[in-house]
């Protein structure tokens, strides 16, 4: 893969998990009091989430260029792999919190 679209891929998937984050996120704060409560954790885990994101996203903007060579960019998508892996726990642990049936729609 390019360098430059490897940047930009990295980018595209993180800004759609950012969205898949920030909607669990939203639905967690609709919930009634008591059901809030008791996943408060995770929601300010997933606001926390969320920061990291935009600034990953804004590292991948401004550092994350053909110029900056291959090792650079190989070394950031490892990073964001980790980071990705990460994600998908926290959003399965937020999920199962909301109930999982009653998601996405």
């Amino acid at each position: 893969m390019k360098a430059r679209n490897c940047c930009k891929t990295m980018e595209m998937e993180l800004t759609g998990w950012k969205a898949i984050v920030y909607d669990i996120s939203r639905r967690m704060e609709q919930l009634p009091g008591g059901e809030k409560e008791k996943i408060r954790p995770n929601i300010e885990d997933l606001h926390m989430l969320i920061g990291e994101m935009d600034d990953r996203i804004e590292q991948i903007r401004a550092n994350c260029t053909p110029e900056t060579g291959m090792d650079d960019i190989q070394t950031e998508r490892k990073s964001f792999d980790q980071a990705i892996s990460t994600l998908r726990v926290t959003t399965e642990e937020a999920m199962r919190g909301l109930g999982a049936g009653n998601f996405g729609g």
